[in-house]
């Protein structure tokens, strides 16, 4: 929906989070609640774990930031987090990173008659337009390779 903002953004805030010893995971438009617009939700990790002064810093460096670019036109509250223990998988390379990890996966319409799946992941193949994810989908016991665009959401599982 906000592809090319969220790309804007994100260039943004690659800029800023080396200073902090910190990556950028990745950042999301929500839905708020009724007449308090969206919320633009940051993730940022660091290979050994983020610190919340960190994260309470590049919070407020981005804020000021975007106050300045004004390149949000409309209504939003900033969250900046750490991707969390059951952490979110929002690029073909964080699923190409996490090989052998195990996921659920929510697709944007329903496959054979399913809409998630969990497993573990075991090829993350293609290019730009062709890239694709198989997981060894535990329900039906089998691999099963769905288009990386087919993905509506996708989570790391720990349990």
């Amino acid at each position: 929906m906000h592809e090319n903002l969220i790309k804007d953004i994100e260039k943004i805030i690659e800029d800023i989070v080396p200073y902090y010893g910190c990556y950028l995971v990745g950042a999301v438009f929500f839905p708020a609640r009724k007449d308090s617009g969206a919320i633009l939700r940051v993730y940022i990790d660091n290979d050994s774990g983020v610190d919340i002064s960190a994260l309470s810093e590049i919070s407020k460096e981005l804020s000021m930031i975007l106050d300045v670019k004004d390149i949000i036109k409309f209504k939003y509250t900033l969250e900046v987090s750490s991707p969390g223990i059951n952490r979110i998988l929002l690029k073909f390379n964080d699923y190409k990173k996490f090989i052998g990890k195990r996921v659920k996966i929510t697709l944007k319409s329903k496959i054979e008659g399913r809409i998630n799946l969990i497993g573990k992941i075991t090829e993350a193949t293609g290019e730009e337009e062709n890239q694709g994810i198989t997981i060894f989908d535990e329900i039906e016991e089998k691999p099963r390779t769905i288009g990386f665009g087919d993905i509506k959401k996708g989570n790391l599982l720990v349990v």
